[in-house]
């Protein structure tokens, strides 16, 4: 039975989030194109994500040089692999998101900081960084208010959401990574409503195919 993992990096409600409303119109295609699929689903705000504080850092460093943790050392480094073990164990990895500043919310970020660990998500060989993620497919889906129209628009540069999400999923080995958003909902408040739909239609095909 193939499993979707959805995170979620948006702190507002469904019924509210205008990002969720896209998101449920790519999960019901999934649904439909997937018989008895599962869905684990993991709201960002909701989660006491661990600190990549000193303490942290060390025990993922020395896990990364095959040393052996234990203690405190050992606790830690487990609520960072809290995280990692969903992922590793998923066919396919929703992330519905806001753009916030041109970019990631900072719960997002702080999730990818999380599950990038080097011989846990990639690994350095002779030939450069591969990525250890099974999960080769993924979509980024939301709502944003300006307009961020394909690559030869100089508006676009302002994208730097989607840039960034598919360098890192790049790099830990999901591969094929498909945006869906529904753009201007502020910028155009009068037509957002048709937008709205127009992403949910988009996302629904999107999620039949994912």
């Amino acid at each position: 039975m193939p499993t979707l993992l959805h995170i979620i990096a948006n702190p507002r409600p469904r019924g509210e989030s205008r990002s969720l409303r896209v998101a449920d119109a790519l999960l019901a295609g999934w649904r439909g194109a997937h018989a008895g699929a599962e869905v684990v689903e993991m709201n960002l705000f909701d989660e006491e994500l661990p600190m990549v504080d000193a303490a942290g850092v060390n025990s993922r460093i020395h896990q990364f040089m095959g040393q052996e943790l234990a203690g405190e050392e050992r606790e830690r480094f487990d609520r960072f692999m809290r995280y990692i073990d969903p992922l590793l164990a998923c066919d396919a990895l929703v992330i519905t998101t806001p753009m916030w500043n041109f970019g990631p919310p900072w719960k997002l970020k702080q999730w990818l900081d999380t599950v990038i660990q080097a011989r846990v998500t990639f690994e350095y060989t002779d030939g450069g960084p591969r990525g250890l993620v099974p999960c080769d497919r993924a979509a980024i889906v939301g709502s944003r208010g300006g307009m961020y129209p394909a690559d030869g628009d100089p508006r676009h540069t302002g994208d730097f959401l989607t840039t960034y999400l598919r360098a890192a999923l790049n790099w830990i080995g999901v591969a094929d990574v498909r945006p869906c958003f529904a753009d201007g909902v502020d910028a155009k408040r009068d037509q957002a409503e048709s937008i709205l739909a127009e992403a949910e239609a988009r996302a629904r095909e999107l999620g039949s195919t994912l």
